[in-house]
């Protein structure tokens, strides 16, 4: 029993001792773990300090250093004076190739004035007459929706068959009237004048043409005022005869009053 109680005690104090053994064994890692975590920081704190110190120290010298180069540059073709006068040269070049480029601007700009004056349209006589006015300068006449209609369907019914220039006299003939009486309203025209032409039939392209050069474009027929018109092929009208002729179109024979 003692034997075997000895053994026992000599197995215990063994199975202690390993037991301590093994303890010791786990809690030195811990120490070492830990050191390697406490050099870790303190690697990681010098980096932060050393590029917060030392790397703008670095590129502060870099400026410095560019600096210097531009202040020998300068130095290097004759100092601060002669610096001055190079940078006073090239503003002279500049200032000398102004004048140049706003030729050329103002050369450019004639050329395309020029090529809009021949391109744009020049008011001038359709119609050949012997009578002409050169004082002649007809009044802008401007049309409501109601009148304009109205007028091309006028011209159409008086000049539907005589093409471009005689519906452009007719036309013509009406405005002139209008600025002559003041007075912009076709029904008043129609009215006072005495105009047969029908305004049942719708104008034609070539009607609102002509309508459309004598009261948009202010163009004119022939280069004299218009006031009465009539065809000589279906009447003799002494009165119109007697009145200043102007031109014909077909049968239409145009007239203005005397002064």
């Amino acid at each position: 029993m003692r034997s075997s109680n000895y053994k026992h005690s000599n197995q215990l104090r063994h199975i202690q001792a390993d037991s301590k053994n093994n303890s010791r064994k786990n809690i030195r890692p811990a120490k070492k773990t830990k050191k390697a975590a406490k050099l870790g920081s303190i690697v990681v704190t010098t980096f932060i300090v050393f590029a917060a110190v030392v790397i703008p120290g670095i590129t502060l010298i870099q400026n410095v250093e560019a600096v210097t180069n531009v202040k020998n540059n300068v130095f290097s073709i004759g100092g601060s004076e002669v610096f001055s006068d190079v940078i006073s040269d090239s503003d002279k070049k500049t200032e000398t190739s102004e004048p140049a480029k706003k030729a050329t601007e103002a050369s450019t700009q004639k050329a395309t004035e020029k090529e809009t004056e021949v391109k744009a349209p020049k008011t001038k006589a359709i119609v050949a007459s012997a009578n002409v006015d050169t004082g002649y300068k007809p009044k802008r006449i401007s049309l409501s929706s109601y009148d304009r209609a109205k007028v091309e369907r006028l011209v159409m019914g008086e000049a539907g068959g005589l093409g471009y220039k005689g519906a452009a006299l007719v036309a013509q003939t009406i405005r002139d009237t209008m600025e002559l009486e003041n007075n912009n309203s076709i029904d008043y025209i129609i009215s006072s004048y005495q105009y047969e032409g029908s305004t049942d039939k719708k104008a034609s392209d070539t009607v609102k043409k002509a309508v459309s050069y004598i009261f948009d474009e202010n163009g004119y027929a022939v280069q004299h005022r218009l006031i009465y018109f009539y065809a000589s092929d279906l009447i003799d009208s002494e009165w119109h005869e007697s009145q200043n002729y102007i031109a014909s179109c077909g049968s239409e024979r145009f007239f203005d009053r005397w002064n």
